[in-house]
Protein backbone atom coordinates (compact mmCIF):
# COMPACT_ATOMS: atom_id res chain seq x y z
CA UNK A 1 0.00 0.00 0.00
CA UNK A 2 1.27 3.35 -1.15
CA UNK A 3 2.35 6.37 1.52
CA UNK A 4 0.91 9.65 -0.08
CA UNK A 5 1.93 12.92 1.76
CA UNK A 6 0.63 16.30 0.52
CA UNK A 7 2.70 19.18 0.85
CA UNK A 8 0.55 21.78 2.56
CA UNK A 9 2.80 24.60 0.95
CA UNK A 10 5.35 24.74 -1.28
CA UNK A 11 8.78 24.76 1.60
CA UNK A 12 11.46 27.38 1.05
CA UNK A 13 14.92 26.73 1.72
CA UNK A 14 17.19 29.43 3.12
CA UNK A 15 19.68 30.53 5.26
CA UNK A 16 21.50 26.89 4.81
CA UNK A 17 18.18 25.16 6.56
CA UNK A 18 15.55 23.85 4.15
CA UNK A 19 12.41 21.12 4.32
CA UNK A 20 13.78 17.75 4.33
CA UNK A 21 12.44 14.57 4.54
CA UNK A 22 14.44 11.10 4.17
CA UNK A 23 12.99 9.77 1.43
CA UNK A 24 14.39 12.53 -0.74
CA UNK A 25 18.03 12.30 0.57
CA UNK A 26 16.92 15.48 3.14
CA UNK A 27 16.91 18.00 0.48
CA UNK A 28 13.57 17.83 -0.77
CA UNK A 29 9.77 17.42 0.51
CA UNK A 30 7.73 14.23 0.23
CA UNK A 31 4.74 13.96 -2.27
CA UNK A 32 4.37 10.16 -2.33
CA UNK A 33 6.53 7.47 -1.14
CA UNK A 34 5.63 5.58 -4.34
CA UNK A 35 4.06 6.32 -7.45
CA UNK A 36 4.02 4.70 -11.27
CA UNK A 37 5.16 7.34 -13.89
CA UNK A 38 6.29 5.64 -17.44
CA UNK A 39 5.74 2.01 -16.03
CA UNK A 40 7.95 2.53 -13.41
CA UNK A 41 7.86 3.14 -9.61
CA UNK A 42 9.31 6.33 -8.33
CA UNK A 43 9.48 8.16 -4.91
CA UNK A 44 7.93 11.67 -5.78
CA UNK A 45 9.73 14.74 -4.07
CA UNK A 46 9.31 18.40 -4.42
CA UNK A 47 12.43 20.82 -4.86
CA UNK A 48 12.60 23.68 -2.52
CA UNK A 49 11.28 26.85 -4.03
CA UNK A 50 13.97 28.81 -2.73
CA UNK A 51 18.03 27.06 -2.72
CA UNK A 52 20.45 29.80 -0.39
CA UNK A 53 22.99 29.05 2.05
CA UNK A 54 24.29 25.48 0.84
CA UNK A 55 24.55 22.94 -1.83
CA UNK A 56 21.82 20.34 -2.50
CA UNK A 57 21.81 17.82 -4.86
CA UNK A 58 19.12 16.44 -7.01
CA UNK A 59 19.78 12.57 -6.77
CA UNK A 60 18.46 9.54 -9.42
CA UNK A 61 17.52 7.39 -6.41
CA UNK A 62 15.99 7.96 -2.91
CA UNK A 63 18.52 6.50 -0.22
CA UNK A 64 15.44 5.76 1.77
CA UNK A 65 13.22 3.89 -0.61
CA UNK A 66 15.69 2.80 -3.09
CA UNK A 67 13.49 4.17 -5.71
CA UNK A 68 14.30 6.31 -8.55
CA UNK A 69 13.06 10.17 -7.63
CA UNK A 70 10.86 12.04 -9.12
CA UNK A 71 11.45 15.80 -8.67
CA UNK A 72 8.90 18.34 -8.81
CA UNK A 73 8.86 21.80 -9.47
CA UNK A 74 5.96 23.07 -7.90
CA UNK A 75 6.30 27.09 -8.97
CA UNK A 76 9.67 29.14 -8.94
CA UNK A 77 12.57 28.08 -7.67
CA UNK A 78 15.50 29.74 -7.20
CA UNK A 79 19.07 28.84 -6.84
CA UNK A 80 20.77 31.79 -4.69
CA UNK A 81 20.12 35.76 -4.28
CA UNK A 82 22.22 37.61 -6.82
CA UNK A 83 18.95 38.33 -8.53
CA UNK A 84 18.33 41.36 -5.87
CA UNK A 85 19.60 44.74 -7.40
CA UNK A 86 23.29 46.02 -6.69
CA UNK A 87 24.39 42.20 -5.75
CA UNK A 88 28.69 41.99 -5.89
CA UNK A 89 29.76 38.69 -6.94
CA UNK A 90 31.68 39.16 -3.13
CA UNK A 91 28.31 39.06 -1.62
CA UNK A 92 26.15 36.89 -3.58
CA UNK A 93 24.85 33.70 -2.69
CA UNK A 94 27.23 30.60 -3.81
CA UNK A 95 24.35 27.81 -3.33
CA UNK A 96 25.20 24.85 -6.18
CA UNK A 97 22.35 22.99 -7.30
CA UNK A 98 23.29 19.67 -8.77
CA UNK A 99 21.21 17.16 -10.72
CA UNK A 100 22.26 13.67 -10.93
CA UNK A 101 22.26 11.65 -14.83
CA UNK A 102 19.15 10.46 -15.53
CA UNK A 103 16.92 12.90 -13.22
CA UNK A 104 13.69 13.84 -14.21
CA UNK A 105 12.56 17.43 -13.21
CA UNK A 106 8.64 17.61 -13.96
CA UNK A 107 6.60 20.90 -13.56
CA UNK A 108 3.32 20.50 -11.76
CA UNK A 109 1.64 23.51 -12.61
CA UNK A 110 2.11 26.25 -15.01
CA UNK A 111 3.70 28.64 -12.86
CA UNK A 112 6.95 26.89 -12.39
CA UNK A 113 10.34 27.22 -13.82
CA UNK A 114 14.36 26.92 -12.52
CA UNK A 115 16.00 30.19 -11.70
CA UNK A 116 19.98 30.40 -11.27
CA UNK A 117 21.05 33.45 -10.06
CA UNK A 118 24.25 35.11 -10.66
CA UNK A 119 26.70 33.94 -8.24
CA UNK A 120 25.04 30.45 -8.09
CA UNK A 121 25.70 27.43 -10.17
CA UNK A 122 23.91 24.88 -11.90
CA UNK A 123 25.91 21.23 -12.35
CA UNK A 124 22.99 19.53 -14.56
CA UNK A 125 25.77 16.30 -16.06
CA UNK A 126 23.37 13.69 -17.90
CA UNK A 127 24.55 11.23 -20.06
CA UNK A 128 23.85 10.10 -23.71
CA UNK A 129 21.89 7.17 -22.06
CA UNK A 130 20.70 8.60 -19.36
CA UNK A 131 20.07 12.28 -19.94
CA UNK A 132 18.38 15.04 -17.26
CA UNK A 133 15.07 15.53 -18.66
CA UNK A 134 12.92 18.56 -17.79
CA UNK A 135 9.06 18.78 -18.77
CA UNK A 136 5.40 18.93 -17.64
CA UNK A 137 3.92 16.25 -15.53
CA UNK A 138 1.08 15.34 -17.72
CA UNK A 139 -0.10 12.61 -16.01
CA UNK A 140 -0.79 14.14 -12.47
CA UNK A 141 -2.95 11.99 -10.41
CA UNK A 142 -0.07 9.13 -11.37
CA UNK A 143 -3.17 7.61 -13.36
CA UNK A 144 -1.29 5.67 -15.75
CA UNK A 145 -1.01 8.53 -18.80
CA UNK A 146 1.79 8.36 -21.04
CA UNK A 147 3.73 11.70 -21.51
CA UNK A 148 4.23 12.23 -24.77
CA UNK A 149 6.85 15.86 -24.15
CA UNK A 150 4.83 17.46 -27.03
CA UNK A 151 2.55 20.58 -24.99
CA UNK A 152 4.35 23.09 -25.85
CA UNK A 153 3.86 26.35 -22.83
CA UNK A 154 2.70 23.76 -20.30
CA UNK A 155 5.22 25.57 -17.51
CA UNK A 156 8.09 28.06 -17.80
CA UNK A 157 11.63 26.63 -18.23
CA UNK A 158 15.00 26.97 -16.90
CA UNK A 159 16.80 30.65 -16.50
CA UNK A 160 20.53 31.24 -15.88
CA UNK A 161 22.77 34.03 -15.34
CA UNK A 162 25.67 35.09 -14.38
CA UNK A 163 27.96 38.59 -14.36
CA UNK A 164 28.75 38.88 -18.37
CA UNK A 165 28.59 42.23 -19.60
CA UNK A 166 25.46 43.42 -21.33
CA UNK A 167 25.43 46.22 -23.32
CA UNK A 168 21.75 47.25 -21.93
CA UNK A 169 23.72 47.90 -18.67
CA UNK A 170 27.13 48.31 -18.79
CA UNK A 171 27.30 51.03 -16.16
CA UNK A 172 24.70 50.18 -13.73
CA UNK A 173 22.90 47.03 -12.57
CA UNK A 174 19.65 47.63 -14.40
CA UNK A 175 19.09 44.62 -16.80
CA UNK A 176 16.08 43.03 -15.83
CA UNK A 177 14.79 39.66 -16.63
CA UNK A 178 12.24 39.37 -18.68
CA UNK A 179 9.41 36.90 -18.27
CA UNK A 180 9.25 36.93 -14.42
CA UNK A 181 7.39 39.62 -13.14
CA UNK A 182 9.30 40.77 -10.48
CA UNK A 183 12.81 42.67 -9.98
CA UNK A 184 15.13 39.93 -11.22
CA UNK A 185 18.32 41.31 -12.09
CA UNK A 186 21.32 39.89 -14.56
CA UNK A 187 24.80 41.13 -15.76
CA UNK A 188 28.16 42.67 -14.53
CA UNK A 189 26.30 45.76 -13.98
CA UNK A 190 28.06 47.91 -11.00
CA UNK A 191 30.41 44.92 -10.33
CA UNK A 192 33.74 46.27 -9.55
CA UNK A 193 36.31 46.28 -11.89
CA UNK A 194 39.41 43.99 -10.71
CA UNK A 195 42.23 46.24 -11.54
CA UNK A 196 42.89 50.39 -10.98
CA UNK A 197 40.45 52.33 -13.02
CA UNK A 198 41.78 55.72 -12.38
CA UNK A 199 42.16 58.10 -15.52
CA UNK A 200 40.48 56.00 -17.40
CA UNK A 201 37.70 56.59 -20.08
CA UNK A 202 34.26 54.55 -20.20
CA UNK A 203 35.23 52.76 -22.81
CA UNK A 204 38.37 51.76 -21.84
CA UNK A 205 36.54 50.28 -18.13
CA UNK A 206 34.44 48.46 -20.53
CA UNK A 207 36.85 46.38 -21.90
CA UNK A 208 38.16 45.63 -18.95
CA UNK A 209 35.04 44.56 -17.71
CA UNK A 210 34.26 42.01 -20.78
CA UNK A 211 37.59 41.14 -20.05
CA UNK A 212 37.26 40.04 -16.39
CA UNK A 213 33.58 38.40 -17.20
CA UNK A 214 35.42 35.44 -18.24
CA UNK A 215 37.26 34.45 -14.77
CA UNK A 216 36.29 31.36 -13.65
CA UNK A 217 34.42 32.80 -10.60
CA UNK A 218 31.96 34.01 -12.99
CA UNK A 219 31.06 30.17 -13.91
CA UNK A 220 27.17 29.95 -13.68
CA UNK A 221 27.81 26.02 -13.50
CA UNK A 222 27.82 23.17 -16.73
CA UNK A 223 25.06 21.71 -17.98
CA UNK A 224 25.77 18.81 -20.62
CA UNK A 225 22.77 15.88 -21.77
CA UNK A 226 20.08 18.42 -20.67
CA UNK A 227 16.46 17.84 -22.52
CA UNK A 228 14.04 20.86 -21.35
CA UNK A 229 10.74 20.46 -23.15
CA UNK A 230 7.04 21.42 -22.98
CA UNK A 231 7.43 25.17 -21.67
CA UNK A 232 7.40 28.86 -22.60
CA UNK A 233 4.35 29.95 -20.87
CA UNK A 234 4.37 33.04 -18.87
CA UNK A 235 5.36 32.93 -15.15
CA UNK A 236 4.72 35.14 -12.05
CA UNK A 237 7.19 35.08 -9.32
CA UNK A 238 4.84 36.45 -6.46
CA UNK A 239 1.66 36.16 -7.85
CA UNK A 240 0.18 34.03 -5.30
CA UNK A 241 -2.50 32.60 -7.61
CA UNK A 242 -0.49 29.73 -9.41
CA UNK A 243 -2.14 30.17 -13.09
CA UNK A 244 -2.87 34.18 -12.84
CA UNK A 245 0.56 35.30 -14.72
CA UNK A 246 2.01 38.08 -15.63
CA UNK A 247 5.15 38.45 -17.59
CA UNK A 248 6.14 37.08 -20.95
CA UNK A 249 6.14 33.73 -22.19
CA UNK A 250 10.22 32.67 -20.98
CA UNK A 251 12.34 30.54 -23.42
CA UNK A 252 13.28 27.02 -23.02
CA UNK A 253 17.19 28.22 -22.29
CA UNK A 254 17.77 31.26 -21.18
CA UNK A 255 21.28 32.68 -20.73
CA UNK A 256 21.11 35.68 -19.22
CA UNK A 257 24.84 37.36 -18.83
CA UNK A 258 26.49 33.92 -18.58
CA UNK A 259 30.05 34.08 -19.16
CA UNK A 260 32.71 31.33 -20.84
CA UNK A 261 33.25 30.57 -17.52
CA UNK A 262 30.03 28.52 -17.80
CA UNK A 263 30.18 25.18 -20.30
CA UNK A 264 27.20 24.40 -21.86
CA UNK A 265 26.82 21.40 -24.26
CA UNK A 266 24.85 18.73 -26.27
CA UNK A 267 21.57 20.64 -24.70
CA UNK A 268 17.67 19.37 -27.03
CA UNK A 269 14.82 22.08 -26.00
CA UNK A 270 12.20 20.73 -27.86
CA UNK A 271 8.43 22.20 -27.93
CA UNK A 272 8.65 25.42 -26.53
CA UNK A 273 6.03 27.84 -26.97
CA UNK A 274 8.26 30.82 -27.39
CA UNK A 275 12.16 30.71 -28.29
CA UNK A 276 14.14 27.68 -27.94
CA UNK A 277 17.72 28.94 -26.47
CA UNK A 278 18.13 32.86 -26.30
CA UNK A 279 21.06 35.01 -25.16
CA UNK A 280 21.12 38.44 -23.14
CA UNK A 281 24.99 39.41 -23.44
CA UNK A 282 27.85 37.57 -21.94
CA UNK A 283 29.77 35.20 -23.65
CA UNK A 284 29.17 31.66 -23.42
CA UNK A 285 30.37 29.46 -26.17
CA UNK A 286 27.65 26.56 -26.74
CA UNK A 287 28.13 23.37 -28.76
CA UNK A 288 25.92 20.66 -29.96
CA UNK A 289 22.67 21.91 -29.76
CA UNK A 290 19.06 20.60 -30.64
CA UNK A 291 16.27 23.01 -31.05
CA UNK A 292 13.04 21.45 -32.79
CA UNK A 293 9.58 22.14 -32.76
CA UNK A 294 9.59 25.92 -30.65
CA UNK A 295 7.08 27.84 -31.14
CA UNK A 296 8.59 31.67 -32.21
CA UNK A 297 12.47 31.66 -32.64
CA UNK A 298 14.60 29.23 -32.67
CA UNK A 299 17.98 30.92 -31.78
CA UNK A 300 17.56 34.59 -30.41
CA UNK A 301 20.13 36.62 -29.44
CA UNK A 302 19.96 40.40 -27.97
CA UNK A 303 22.15 42.87 -25.75
CA UNK A 304 25.16 42.12 -27.19
CA UNK A 305 25.96 38.29 -26.90
CA UNK A 306 29.58 38.25 -28.00
CA UNK A 307 29.51 34.23 -27.48
CA UNK A 308 29.61 31.47 -29.82
CA UNK A 309 27.23 28.36 -31.16
CA UNK A 310 28.65 25.42 -32.40
CA UNK A 311 27.02 23.13 -34.00
CA UNK A 312 22.94 23.71 -33.51
CA UNK A 313 20.52 21.40 -35.05
CA UNK A 314 17.01 22.87 -35.69
CA UNK A 315 14.02 21.62 -37.24
CA UNK A 316 11.62 24.62 -37.43
CA UNK A 317 8.25 24.71 -37.41
CA UNK A 318 5.42 27.20 -38.36
CA UNK A 319 3.62 27.75 -35.37
CA UNK A 320 3.37 31.21 -34.92
CA UNK A 321 3.04 32.13 -38.47
CA UNK A 322 5.01 35.29 -39.64
CA UNK A 323 7.26 35.27 -36.27
CA UNK A 324 8.82 32.06 -36.92
CA UNK A 325 12.44 32.15 -37.41
CA UNK A 326 15.19 30.01 -37.67
CA UNK A 327 17.61 32.86 -36.20
CA UNK A 328 16.63 36.06 -34.76
CA UNK A 329 18.87 38.13 -33.76
CA UNK A 330 19.48 41.53 -32.36
CA UNK A 331 22.07 43.69 -30.95
CA UNK A 332 20.25 45.86 -28.79
CA UNK A 333 16.30 47.08 -29.26
CA UNK A 334 16.83 50.35 -27.73
CA UNK A 335 20.47 51.46 -28.89
CA UNK A 336 21.93 49.49 -32.14
CA UNK A 337 25.21 50.92 -31.44
CA UNK A 338 25.60 49.31 -28.15
CA UNK A 339 28.79 47.87 -26.86
CA UNK A 340 30.08 45.54 -26.67
CA UNK A 341 28.00 45.10 -29.78
CA UNK A 342 26.55 41.43 -30.64
CA UNK A 343 29.14 39.73 -32.49
CA UNK A 344 29.00 35.93 -32.11
CA UNK A 345 29.57 33.23 -34.27
CA UNK A 346 27.04 30.22 -35.36
CA UNK A 347 30.04 27.77 -36.62
CA UNK A 348 27.94 24.87 -38.27
CA UNK A 349 24.38 24.58 -38.67
CA UNK A 350 21.68 22.63 -40.26
CA UNK A 351 18.33 24.15 -40.49
CA UNK A 352 15.39 21.95 -41.46
CA UNK A 353 11.79 23.39 -42.01
CA UNK A 354 9.47 21.00 -41.34
CA UNK A 355 5.95 22.97 -41.28
CA UNK A 356 3.63 22.75 -44.40
CA UNK A 357 4.29 25.82 -46.07
CA UNK A 358 7.18 27.78 -45.44
CA UNK A 359 6.69 30.91 -47.35
CA UNK A 360 2.85 30.85 -45.83
CA UNK A 361 3.79 30.18 -42.51
CA UNK A 362 7.32 31.48 -41.01
CA UNK A 363 9.57 34.32 -41.64
CA UNK A 364 12.72 34.83 -42.80
CA UNK A 365 14.77 32.18 -42.00
CA UNK A 366 17.79 34.75 -40.68
CA UNK A 367 16.00 37.95 -39.03
CA UNK A 368 19.34 40.24 -38.17
CA UNK A 369 18.43 43.57 -36.79
CA UNK A 370 19.19 46.22 -34.29
CA UNK A 371 23.07 46.93 -34.54
CA UNK A 372 23.85 42.99 -34.48
CA UNK A 373 26.96 41.62 -36.06
CA UNK A 374 27.95 38.18 -36.23
CA UNK A 375 29.66 35.71 -38.10
CA UNK A 376 27.77 32.19 -39.75
CA UNK A 377 29.93 29.69 -41.17
CA UNK A 378 29.17 26.10 -43.04
CA UNK A 379 25.04 26.35 -42.38
CA UNK A 380 23.04 24.35 -44.62
CA UNK A 381 19.13 25.50 -44.80
CA UNK A 382 16.87 23.17 -46.17
CA UNK A 383 12.96 22.36 -46.76
CA UNK A 384 12.53 25.50 -47.54
CA UNK A 385 11.14 25.05 -51.04
CA UNK A 386 7.88 23.68 -49.51
CA UNK A 387 5.05 25.42 -51.48
CA UNK A 388 6.39 28.69 -52.88
CA UNK A 389 10.21 29.12 -51.50
CA UNK A 390 10.89 31.34 -48.34
CA UNK A 391 13.16 34.18 -48.40
CA UNK A 392 16.27 33.54 -46.39
CA UNK A 393 17.34 36.86 -45.52
CA UNK A 394 15.96 39.88 -43.26
CA UNK A 395 18.61 42.12 -42.72
CA UNK A 396 18.33 45.87 -41.42
CA UNK A 397 21.35 45.81 -39.25
CA UNK A 398 23.77 47.62 -40.65
CA UNK A 399 27.00 46.02 -39.01
CA UNK A 400 25.99 42.96 -41.08
CA UNK A 401 28.70 42.85 -44.33
CA UNK A 402 28.71 40.08 -46.93
CA UNK A 403 32.31 39.49 -45.00
CA UNK A 404 29.94 37.79 -42.20
CA UNK A 405 29.21 35.11 -44.34
CA UNK A 406 31.05 31.50 -44.45
CA UNK A 407 30.42 28.49 -46.45
CA UNK A 408 26.89 27.85 -46.79
CA UNK A 409 24.62 25.95 -48.96
CA UNK A 410 20.66 27.38 -48.80
CA UNK A 411 17.24 26.40 -50.63
CA UNK A 412 15.28 29.48 -49.59
CA UNK A 413 15.62 32.55 -51.43
CA UNK A 414 18.16 35.26 -51.18
CA UNK A 415 16.76 38.48 -50.57
CA UNK A 416 20.31 40.61 -50.21
CA UNK A 417 22.64 39.20 -52.43
CA UNK A 418 24.80 41.61 -52.13
CA UNK A 419 25.15 41.27 -48.16
CA UNK A 420 23.76 38.09 -47.61
CA UNK A 421 26.79 36.64 -49.66
CA UNK A 422 28.13 33.07 -48.75
CA UNK A 423 32.00 32.35 -49.27
CA UNK A 424 30.88 28.26 -50.59
CA UNK A 425 29.00 25.69 -50.20
CA UNK A 426 28.41 24.07 -46.71
CA UNK A 427 28.44 19.96 -46.26
CA UNK A 428 26.94 20.02 -42.84
CA UNK A 429 25.50 17.21 -42.07
CA UNK A 430 22.73 16.81 -39.59
CA UNK A 431 23.33 14.72 -36.76
CA UNK A 432 20.76 12.58 -34.29
CA UNK A 433 20.01 13.97 -31.03
CA UNK A 434 20.87 11.88 -28.46
CA UNK A 435 17.12 12.33 -27.11
CA UNK A 436 14.15 11.06 -29.49
CA UNK A 437 12.05 14.06 -29.76
CA UNK A 438 7.90 13.70 -31.21
CA UNK A 439 6.90 14.92 -33.74
CA UNK A 440 6.63 18.66 -34.47
CA UNK A 441 2.57 19.24 -33.89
Amino acid sequence: MKKLILAASVMAASAGVWAVDPECNDVGVLVSEEETWEGDDYTVCEIPASITGGNITLAYESDDTGLPVLWQLTGITTVGNGYVQNTSYASADKSVLSIEAGVNVVASNANAALVIARGAKMNAQGTANDPIVFSYLDDDDFSGDDEDYSGEGQWGGVILSGYGVANECTSSDSCLMEGISSNYYFGFGDEPVDEDTTGLTAEEILALKVEQQGNAKYSSGSLSYVVITEGGTEINVNDPDAVANGGDEINGLTLYGVTSATTINNIHVNENFDDGIEFFGGDVAVSDIWLTCNGDDSVDWDYGFHGSITRVYIEQGDKNGAEDHAFELAGNPNNYAATPLATASVEGAYVEFVGDNANADTDFVFKLKEGTDGYFNNIVVTGYTTGTTQDCDAISSTNITSADFGAMTVDCSVVDPTTFSPSGSSSFAKVASFWTAPACN
